[in-house]
């Protein structure tokens, strides 16, 4: 029996019994390769004359696309940027699924399907982050998915690129995701916090930035993790920086994050109406947000929530 025919019987063996394939060193690795390279091997039981085509397409019955994420996927290739973000990250897997699918001829197309995935998975973890952290306190449920929605509505309006609206979009989902490591009778006081119970919720920015950076894959997302409650008069935190120095997703999502919090129930207020929480943004404009931006908030509102143009262009008039 030949090297590769043994080779052969063994990965056989070890697919049967169920065995855990250790195609890489990683061990986070191992059952993703394993199940694709099951997969595979029953695609190709079940109809021995499928095309390479059809071979692919398994990667899409396992990992299905998301429409939500499906711009950033498709142009991951034209996104030089993103590079050192997801590099260690994409070689693992590539190597390891390359190994594990060795029958494949079409390696690019499958190493592009597995950059995708990548860009799927973190917006997923993202949101389940997202969710727990709000599952603490129910007057915030929901919160961090409307200010990704509004986040990335305004990021389109402003004409950023892909790379930043990637990184706006995944850093507005996961702009509170510190509040996991703050106290819950500070989180859920329902009355004014003390100046030390203040500073403690202060540092949820600090925490969801250490958060964020971990997860190894998108750093540009740590921007509105780490600095969303930055103003543009240099009185926010947490490094008081001002202007222009704040991030620009930072800024959009800064604006976004107030809206949301203005016009929901929170456990020490009721909600402000729609027209009060525009009229605040508009009247904190040039001090805690930035004018431009709140530019195209005006612009998004009227397009989106206003109920006439008149209505807006007056409340415009007095602010501006």
């Amino acid at each position: 029996m030949t090297d590769d025919e043994q080779k052969a019987k063994t990965k056989k063996i070890l697919l049967e019994s169920g065995v855990r394939c250790s195609f890489e060193d990683d061990p986070t690795l191992k059952d993703i390769a394993a199940s694709l390279q099951r997969k595979y091997e029953q695609l190709k039981s079940e109809n021995s004359g499928v095309s390479t085509e059809q071979e692919l397409n398994c990667f899409e019955t396992l990992y299905p696309s998301s429409n939500e994420v499906s711009t950033f996927a498709k142009e991951i290739n034209n996104l030089p940027e993103l590079q050192s973000d997801y590099k260690d990250s994409l070689n693992k897997i590539a190597t390891t699924f390359s190994k594990a699918i060795s029958g494949f001829n079409e390696h690019e197309e499958v190493n592009q399907q597995i950059k995708e995935m990548l860009i799927e998975n973190f917006f997923h973890t993202a949101r389940t982050l997202a969710i727990a952290v709000e599952a603490r306190d129910p007057y915030t449920g929901g919160h961090s998915d409307r200010v990704f929605q509004i986040s990335t509505e305004l990021g389109k309006l402003c004409n950023i690129s892909t790379t930043e609206q990637l990184h706006l979009e995944g850093g507005a989902l996961l702009h509170d995701v510190g509040k996991i490591g703050i106290r819950d009778g500070v989180l859920l006081k329902p009355g004014p916090l003390t100046d030390i119970e203040y500073k403690e919720m202060q540092l949820h920015t600090v925490i969801g930035g250490q958060i964020v950076k971990k997860l190894n894959c998108l750093h540009g997302c740590v921007d509105a993790v780490l600095l969303h409650h930055e103003r543009m008069d240099g009185y926010g935190y947490p490094f008081g920086m001002k202007g222009s120095e704040i991030p620009l997703i930072a800024r959009i999502t800064s604006v976004a994050d107030a809206y949301d919090a203005m016009t929901t129930n929170r456990i020490y207020r009721k909600a402000l109406s729609k027209e009060h929480a525009l009229n605040e943004i508009m009247r904190n404009s040039g001090t805690q947000f930035d004018p431009e931006v709140v530019r195209v908030f005006v612009q998004w509102w009227e397009n989106d929530l206003g109920n006439g143009s008149k209505k807006i262009d007056s409340i415009i008039e007095k602010q501006y």
